[in-house]
């Protein structure tokens, strides 16, 4: 899977107050929601790191009779 990096650049001087406002808030929310999400990544990362792997089974001397 690719991942495509693109922006899109919005004018502020063209946006109305309320419009400011409104955007400000929604990337306000995403921003928290995306500091989350590294959060959560951060700590899976350290958990598996800690853990380790797990030991390989080994034989025992009974076989097959």
């Amino acid at each position: 899977m690719a991942f495509i990096a693109f922006t899109k650049v919005i004018d502020f001087t063209t946006l109305t107050a309320e419009q400011r406002r409104e955007l400000k808030s929604i990337l306000g929310s995403r921003e928290k929601q995306l500091k989350k999400a590294i959060r959560d990544v951060e700590i899976a990362l350290s958990r598996l790191e800690r853990s380790g792997s797990k030991p390989r089974k080994r034989k025992t001397g009974k076989g097959r009779r």
